[in-house]
């Protein structure tokens, strides 16, 4: 196993959930186009989903 990336997939998963976190927060703060509550919820359901693949990956 490679030592200096042990865990590829959860390197992966986290920067993925943290810039999906990221545009979610924006999103919610209404700086973007998109006001609508259904693509807020939308955002905010991608985000939870990619936050548990990080945690599933977290040591595999």
């Amino acid at each position: 196993m490679n030592k200096l990336l042990p865990y590829p997939l959860f390197i992966l998963y986290s920067m993925t959930a943290f810039n999906f976190t990221a545009f979610t927060v924006i999103l919610q703060m209404d700086f973007l186009i998109f006001t609508a509550s259904i693509f807020k919820i939308f955002a905010w359901l991608t985000t939870a989903g990619s936050w548990r693949l990080a945690y599933i990956y977290r040591n595999k």
